[in-house]
């Protein structure tokens, strides 16, 4: 990711390109009081989603299929395989073995 001019010019925001029409932006807060649903989240295709799987139970890391059960996947009706767990901040990430994009 290459880091842009945020406009903003505070010291507490970064935006970043992800691609030719795609930004992301990241704001520092000193605290918040959320409670962020799991629709609300990044989601990640990996090449080698067992591999993917092996690697973050070697790293204890706790993940969830859809409906919340502990180090369970999901597979969605388009046959897709999907976790999900969250970041240090409890924001949730997918990481799937989607293929193809339209």
């Amino acid at each position: 990711m290459n880091e842009i001019k945020d406009g903003t010019e505070q010291p507490h925001i970064r935006w970043f390109r992800l691609g030719p029409s795609q930004e992301l932006h990241i704001i520092e807060v000193d605290s918040l009081n959320k409670k962020i649903p799991k629709g609300v989240h990044i989601a990640l295709a990996v090449g080698d989603f067992d591999s993917f799987c092996e690697s973050i139970e070697k790293q204890n890391l706790n993940y969830y299929d859809w409906p919340g059960s502990a180090n369970q996947i999901s597979t969605r009706p388009d046959k897709v395989r999907q976790l999900y767990f969250q970041d240090l901040d409890e924001y949730w990430v997918e990481v799937n073995d989607r293929k193809q994009f339209n």
